[in-house]
């Protein structure tokens, strides 16, 4: 929990929430690519569906893939784009997979499980129906 005090700059009923939102942060991933056009577009909703049960549990949660379709396709290189989610990542208390078909194939998917494995982040796996997480064994 941060260390500024906000009770000046939040209503209570804000501040109530602020407190609620007290557990560790964690770094969504899921596949995304793939040929069809809608497959990535069911994808998409399906993340942030996931986002949103998360959030409404008042669980910190960062979403790369939801994040990223608010930005201009060019507003950042495919380099870059990877270079901030592993910063992110590294910021994070756990890496949650969203287990869409797909997800043990996704070379993103593979890239921030490896790196979270490196910095002794815990990896969790989320089925996409219903939601139940299980912890990630193996390399």
């Amino acid at each position: 929990m941060t260390t500024v005090p906000l009770s000046g700059f939040l209503p209570a009923d804000a501040l109530d929430e602020f407190r609620r939102f007290d557990g560790p942060l964690i770094y969504l991933a899921a596949p995304l690519g793939h040929p069809e056009p809608s497959i990535r577009q069911e994808r998409f909703e399906s993340v942030n569906n996931y986002c949103g049960y998360l959030i409404r549990q008042r669980v910190l949660v960062f979403s790369p893939l939801s994040l990223g379709a608010s930005l201009d396709e060019n507003a950042i290189s495919n380099s870059a784009w990877y270079a901030l989610g592993l910063q992110m990542l590294a910021r994070c208390d756990e890496l949650r997979i969203l287990a869409l078909d797909g997800w043990e194939e996704s070379v993103g998917v593979s890239l921030e499980t490896r790196y979270a494995r490196q910095l002794s982040i815990l990896v969790s796996v989320a089925d996409p129906l219903t939601y139940e997480v299980t912890l990630l064994h193996g390399n």
